[in-house]
């Protein structure tokens, strides 16, 4: 087996997307100074293209603010301001009552991610006098995470939760490993754990966006459990504990099929170092997320 294509990650941070955002705002009365966003941009680094999303086009915020007339206004506006973003593109706005802000730095998963998230921070007007519908709950890594080490507290094995990254020697250069596990006793020589090191990663599953699944159960979760047992021996004690969401408006049986087929093709090779090459590897995909916690109590007991 080649060992050293299981050591090197393709989630390195330096394979996040960056690049520079920008906001675009509107003046509807250059006397008033009121100003609304219309929308955002953003130009991926080493491209010139902008991607963008503007102001939906039903409008329905702004013509409840300012009337039907203007509303079509700015309807034609949005179009011309379309049309100046893929052709003229940051320098020159098509309208003296709009202004570009400053490019601001920003990386994330994907481009659509990026943008996505830039338009619930900065744009409002779409939202205005709708009947907001209570959004499903999301259970996120960084959630399950955080109510993982307060029941290791109301437990006394707080001394097990990791907040820091881990570092091991490579042993393959004089590099380090860097590895996101919550869950790590390194190697001590009290010979009452039984094992050299224990260590577990847990992770959430409860993801739309499938560059945010793949992050949290391929990196997060399987490439940090993996290299750990890689680096260490066979004599480790290691898990991974995977939350698996609910269905709900957000989680649909379509998007529950995309969760559990990446469940299991990111699963495959640690499988594979636990059956084939005889690892100690915990490995549970939980519904509930009391259930994750309890089995992470027993792990650590």
């Amino acid at each position: 087996m080649n060992w050293t294509s299981l050591l090197e990650s393709k989630y390195a941070a330096d394979a996040f997307i960056k690049g520079h955002f920008f906001v675009i705002k509107f003046t509807p009365d250059i006397v008033a100074q009121e100003v609304h966003n219309l929308g955002i941009g953003f130009i991926q680094e080493g491209e010139s293209k902008i991607r963008f999303r503007l102001l939906d086009s039903s409008l329905r915020g702004f013509n409840c603010i300012y009337g039907k007339e203007p509303t079509e206004g700015l309807r034609l506006l949005l179009d011309s301001l379309a049309l100046a973003l893929d052709t003229v593109g940051y320098t020159s706005p098509p309208s003296a009552q709009v202004k570009y802000t400053a490019l601001m730095p920003i990386a994330g998963l994907s481009v659509k991610s990026i943008i996505d998230s830039l338009y619930r921070d900065y744009i409002h007007m779409d939202h205005y006098q709708q009947e907001k519908k209570p959004k499903p709950s999301i259970l996120n890594t960084a959630e399950l995470r955080k109510g993982l080490k307060s029941n290791l507290q109301s437990i006394n094995r707080s001394s097990y939760y990791q907040e820091n990254k881990v570092f091991l020697e490579s042993d393959i250069n004089d590099k380090k490993i860097v590895l996101d596990l919550p869950i790590w006793r390194p190697q001590s020589n009290e010979t009452m754990f039984g094992h050299d090191y224990l260590f577990a990663s847990v992770v959430s599953a409860d993801y739309i966006d499938k560059d945010a699944l793949s992050f949290n159960l391929d990196y997060l979760g399987c490439t940090s459990v993996q290299n750990a047992c890689l680096l260490t021996s066979r004599e480790a004690k290691a898990g991974l504990f995977i939350y698996r969401p609910s269905f709900n408006e957000r989680i649909t049986k379509e998007a529950m099929d995309i969760i559990d087929s990446h469940i299991d093709n990111s699963l495959y090779n640690l499988k594979r170092l636990k059956q084939k090459e005889g690892y100690d590897i915990e490995i549970e995909v939980l519904d509930a997320e009391e259930e994750v916690y309890d089995k992470v109590a027993a792990f650590v007991t």
